[in-house]
């Protein structure tokens, strides 16, 4: 028993060796001499390997068009608190295809009514050029496949390997920053390009975190990268607790899919307590900057200061090192207005396009149901009304508080109805101003990487 306790160099083994209990188990003697309750065993954490669904792999080969990767995403894959899936809760999955108008062709030909009206109208040529719109994505909402409802879209290749090596929208990369299901990959898919998209996630989030940190610490910035400057986000259209929702039943799936991107990574250490990050030295800096998208760090070519809101530079900078070097030294709002840039104008480009390519109604109705989940409150506020009518008929008279209620609680749905609507037609209004706002700064950045 000692000898193995001498022997062990995992501090985390160290110190269960040094529990009483284990001693107890471990030496006989010493279990004569005193009697050990055994703690009650804690359920065991989600296994990483538990993301798999054949039901969902054999819907897609059945009634899909081959693709060279095919992933799954959102709260019907991981579990999110707050947000438990329902029959009306769309499972989210995302085609990538090397030849868009094929892939489009021969899905009208089983899919054509997953299409609007108008996309069938333009045929799948059409809806390729319509694709083909930055963020280079297509989404058919509330399809119902053999009894599951779905939203897909729909990626050429090229568009998100570039996504994934430089940062180009962030639209598809982000969401590959957090744990998926893959039902699909075709063997000559680039694989690499997916490890190398975590590899600048994990990088990008180290400028936002302290000289010590914890794995939950990490996995929430990592996750909140392609959150800051969506749209939607900036509306108060999502759960403003959607990240932590995300990663707090989720830290295992996290940690088995960052294991091997952090075990390589020369900034980061395991410790007792979490995770503590290198000094930022010179040396380090410029091992950094190769490992971080092109687009983060944006030097103007005409020589003159980077153009920021939130972070002042005294100074001109001439290459990306002196930028990352004044950034990871200062402070980290100039790389969160770098990653709102990235995100903004393709967020807002897909909401206009969404209207076009599902149709109004759909596009309504899925503007609704984001709105639901960002307002959960709703549902208080009808069980306020149920209590109080309980409460109002023992004092009042049952004829005239049931009357008084049942007016209050329809009024209550009512005016969420309208609010709700009113919400989303001012945030529609809003896209357009913010796309306007930012469209030339946008450009202007584009066109300096």
């Amino acid at each position: 028993m000692y000898g193995l306790h001498r022997e062990c160099r995992r501090p985390e083994l160290k110190q269960l060796l040094r529990c009483r209990h284990l001693q107890t188990a471990l030496n006989p003697k010493h279990s004569q001499q005193s009697t050990v309750i055994p703690a009650t065993p804690k359920p065991p954490a989600p296994s990483p390997t538990s993301l798999s669904n054949p039901k969902l792999e054999q819907l897609v080969k059945s009634n899909f068009p081959k693709s060279r990767l095919c992933f799954a995403y959102g709260s019907k894959v991981l579990h999110q608190l707050e947000n438990l899936p329902t029959a009306s809760t769309m499972t989210d999955l995302i085609f990538v295809t090397d030849n868009p108008a094929g892939w489009h062709e021969e899905n009208f030909k089983t899919n054509k009514h997953h299409y609007s009206l108008m996309m069938r109208l333009l045929g799948p040529r059409g809806v390729a050029l319509v694709q083909d719109i930055k963020p280079y994505c297509f989404f058919n909402p509330f399809v119902e496949v053999d009894g599951v409802l779905l939203k897909y879209g729909v990626i050429s290749e090229t568009h998100l390997l570039k996504d994934l090596q430089s940062w180009d929208t962030l639209y598809i990369a982000g969401r590959l920053h957090k744990p998926v299901l893959v039902l699909h990959q075709d063997p000559a898919f680039r694989g690499t390009y997916i490890t190398r998209n975590l590899r600048s996630a994990l990088h990008t989030a180290l400028l936002f975190l302290p000289e010590r940190f914890s794995d939950i610490q990490l996995f929430t910035v990592i996750c909140n990268i392609s959150y800051c400057g969506d749209v939607r986000t900036l509306l108060k259209l999502e759960n403003h607790n959607k990240v932590k929702n995300i990663v707090e039943p989720n830290v295992e799936h996290f940690r088995n899919l960052y294991k091997s991107i952090i075990d390589e990574s020369p900034f980061i250490e395991r410790t007792d307590y979490g995770y503590c990050q290198a000094a930022k030295t010179e040396k380090n800096l410029r091992i950094m900057e190769k490992l971080l998208p092109p687009k983060l760090l944006y030097v103007p070519e005409d020589g003159s200061r980077p153009q920021s809101r939130t972070f002042p530079f005294d100074e001109k900078v001439d290459t990306k090192h002196q930028l990352l070097r004044k950034v990871a030294v200062g402070d980290y709002r100039y790389t969160e207005e770098q990653i709102q840039k990235i995100l903004l104008i393709p967020s807002v480009v897909q909401s206009f396009k969404g209207v076009l390519t599902a149709g109004l109604f759909k596009s309504f109705k899925y503007s609704k149901a984001k709105l639901k989940k960002a307002n959960p409150k709703s549902v208080a506020i009808t069980k306020s009304a149920s209590s109080e009518k309980l409460s109002l008929t023992n004092r009042e008279g049952q004829l005239m508080s049931t009357e008084y209620t049942v007016y209050r609680y329809s009024v209550s749905f009512k005016s969420a109805d309208v609010r709700n609507n009113f919400v989303f037609i001012i945030s529609f209004l809003l896209l357009g101003l913010l796309y306007v706002k930012y469209r030339e700064e946008y450009l202007e950045n584009e066109a300096g990487v």
